[in-house]
Parts: structure tokens; C-alpha cells; sequence
């Protein structure tokens, strides 16, 4: 059978991996009538050995809280996980992870409890979120048995949709950061590209309130709208 229709092989966790799972599965998701000013941000980006998600290895995880309005640097999150194969140079040309930095990543497990556990249920913002989201969900039923929760918004769906004119040149991360005057100081770095997005979604919530969309839910909904829109 193909994934993800293939039974799940069983993951056995050490005594404090499970206890810190149990106590992550226990912790509350956001609420989505609350306003968008008083949501903990929890900007992401990874860092793949390939562009398939659902087959690739997770390489690295990258991710900022914006808190208040604020992005909050000196609390962010970074992780290598360490890799029982390496991936190809070429792939290492766009990435930047040497083959030592994968063979001394840090296990598979405590990497994505440790994730977890910064980002504290979400929500969760991604440019081209399919991806990450996928990326993570397959690396966390992998290693830890888990479905991941979590509420995701897309950075490159709601940009276009707020910045109409912008819509027709800026595709990529790269065209929007370009446009807006945003500097990213190490592309392909997971954290670094985390950071830019975040200023990027700072951008976007001070134009989502300037058109009355106020809470959680009216952003989820903006999102939507793109498929009946047609973009």
C-alpha cells in the first residue's frame, strides 16, 4: 500500500520522550475567535534532502515567535537532525548543510519534541505552508508516532490576496521580501528564511487590520477565499 494509507509501524519512546508527548498532546490549540494581535506567532521553515515532503528527510527546522506585535529573535529555534544518509553536493549547493553538520544533527525525536515544545500548539505561518506542514507531519509520525495538530496559514496565499498589486510580479519568497524592502540575511539558512517571513507576516497583519480582518478565524477565511477567487 502507499503512504499514507500503509499501517504505521509502532514507535517505542524512552520514558521522558513519552511524558513530554503526553504532555504536548494535553496542551490546549488556539482559539480562532481571538484577535490577531493577541496570538503567539509561530513563524517556520525547513530545510529538506529533496522538494518531496512526504519522501525527502527533514534536515532542519527553523522558527521565530512573533509575540505583542514583535518578532522575537533571542527566542527562536533552530535544529539539525541528524541523518543516517547524507544527501547529494548538489542538494547541500542549495541547503548549506555539509555532510557533518547532518551526520552531528541531533536525534530525530528530540529535535521535533523540542520544536513542539517552542512552538506551543501554533498558529503556525509558512511561505508555501504545504510544505513545511508536510515536511513536519511526516517526520513526526516517523519519529514519534504523532499527527501533529496545529492551525496553518500561508504567507504566499494571504500576501497576493492583500497585495493585489503586487500579485502578478511576486511568486517567490525572494519577489516579496524584494518588493517590501526586506532583507534576509541567510537565505536557505531555516532560521534565517523563518525570520524574513515573519517580517513579511508582520507586513500583512497591519494590512489585514486595515481591512477589518481582526481574528484568527476572518484570516482562515481571507485564506479560502483564494479558491474561489481563482489565484
Amino acid at each position: 500500500m502507499i503512504w499514507p494509507l500503509a499501517r504505521r509501524a509502532r514507535v517505542t519512546l524512552a520514558p521522558d520522550e513519552a511524558r513530554r508527548l503526553a504532555a504536548l498532546k494535553a496542551a490546549p490549540q488556539p482559539d480562532p475567535r481571538t484577535p490577531l494581535a493577541d496570538l503567539r506567532w509561530v513563524v517556520v521553515d525547513v530545510e529538506t534532502g529533496g522538494l518531496n515532503p512526504y519522501a525527502d528527510p527533514l534536515l532542519s527546522i527553523g522558527a521565530v515567535e512573533i509575540r505583542n506585535g514583535q518578532i522575537r529573535l533571542g527566542g527562536g529555534f533552530e535544529a539539525g537532525l541528524q541523518q543516517a544518509a547524507v544527501t547529494s553536493h548538489e542538494n547541500i549547493l542549495v541547503h548549506g548543510l555539509t555532510h557533518s553538520l547532518q551526520r552531528s544533527g541531533m536525534a530525530a525525536g528530540s529535535a521535533l519534541l523540542n520544536f513542539a515544545e517552542f512552538a506551543g500548539g501554533g498558529p503556525f505561518v509558512a511561505f508555501h505552508a504545504g510544505f513545511d506542514r508536510t515536511a513536519l507531519a511526516v517526520a513526526m509520525r516517523k519519529a514519534l508516532g504523532w499527527d501533529f495538530p496545529g492551525r496553518w496559514l500561508d504567507a504566499a496565499v494571504i500576501a497576493p490576496l492583500l497585495f493585489p498589486r503586487l500579485a502578478g510580479a511576486c511568486r517567490s519568497l525572494d519577489d516579496w521580501l524584494a518588493a517590501l524592502s526586506i532583507e534576509n540575511y541567510a537565505r536557505h539558512s531555516a532560521v534565517a528564511d523563518a525570520a524574513a517571513t515573519a517580517q513579511l507576516w508582520l507586513i500583512l497583519l497591519e494590512a489585514a487590520t486595515r481591512q477589518h480582518i481582526r481574528t484568527l478565524k476572518e484570516m482562515e477565511k481571507l485564506a479560502q477565499a483564494r479558491k474561489w477567487l481563482g489565484l
